[in-house]
């Protein structure tokens, strides 16, 4: 009978030991808590604070903005002075960044790692334009087949083709070499959702994040853009969901992707060992720098 009850004991104690595991990550995420205090720079927030396990993201070194051609004097003091940016990543295509060069802060090093999207009208086209001829072109356009593309298969490009993986390999490169005692670096490209929003799904994965926080880190964009994205006027069903998807973030998009990363690799930690060249080795020196 003991003997009995030490079973039951230990089961008890392993059902809720894998509970708190499963639970680690179920963390509802503020945006406001996320953004870092940027004037005109959209979606300007850090993934700092964010639990993973039993550990924390490291404040104030991992941040995530849109572009950066609009920083104003006091967002350049605050991130060079307060958040001491030692590299900004640019995932843009070259036309985006040409048209609307980034505002770089102090002494930071600024790498293009464009990511331009293939097959016809391109995002990286649409947002070289104001935000109101942008706009006016997904509305106008929101039955082509090139728009419809982007809605659906917009991460499938930017996750499964060789040229934009290879842009990938590049940044933990450097992610890897970089020092966090020298300063935050940030990542950007011209919403902060996409090009970007996949960065930062690869970084939590390496840093040990399960789907639920990847997803709410993403859903974090929408939270930002709808309001935005609702005040849009449009006429169809069709034009809603483009501006949904592509002006603000549409998570069942995303989360099809991460389905069949799943499918095909096991998880996004595979993907990254198998795609991106991010062995386990250097995931736990990620872990090392970002983790406390």
């Amino acid at each position: 009978m003991e003997r009995y009850f030490k079973i039951i004991a230990c089961l008890a104690i392993m059902l809720v030991s894998c509970e708190a595991n499963v639970n680690e990550d179920m963390q509802e995420l503020d945006l406001k808590k996320q953004l870092i205090g940027l004037e005109k720079v959209h979606n300007a927030r850090q993934l700092g604070g964010y639990r993973i396990g039993r550990k924390t993201i490291k404040d104030n070194l991992l941040l995530r903005t849109a572009k950066m051609s609009e920083m104003t004097v006091a967002d350049s003091t605050l991130l060079s002075d307060n958040y001491k940016v030692q590299c900004i990543y640019d995932f843009r295509g070259q036309e985006e960044s040409i048209s609307e060069p980034d505002v770089i802060p102090g002494n930071s090093r600024y790498i293009s790692l464009a990511i331009s999207f293939s097959g016809g009208s391109s995002q990286g086209s649409m947002g070289s334009g104001s935000k109101e001829d942008m706009i006016k072109l997904l509305l106008e356009n929101a039955e082509h087949p090139a728009i419809q593309n982007m809605c659906t298969n917009m991460y499938d490009i930017i996750f499964f083709e060789e040229s934009s993986q290879e842009v990938y390999r590049k940044f933990f490169a450097d992610l890897l070499a970089l020092n966090p005692e020298d300063g935050a670096l940030l990542w950007h490209c011209t919403q902060g959702k996409d090009r970007a929003g996949c960065a930062s799904a690869m970084l939590l994965a390496a840093l040990g994040a399960e789907r639920d926080l990847i997803m709410a880190d993403y859903v974090l964009s929408k939270d930002y853009y709808d309001p935005m994205a609702s005040r849009i006027p449009v006429q169809t069903e069709t034009q809603r969901n483009v501006i949904n998807t592509l002006i603000s973030a549409n998570p069942a998009v995303f989360e099809a992707t991460l389905d069949k990363i799943d499918q095909k690799y096991g998880s996004l930690r595979n993907y990254l060992t198998e795609c991106i060249g991010v062995t386990p080795q250097m995931m736990e020196t990620l872990r090392d720098k970002y983790l406390k």
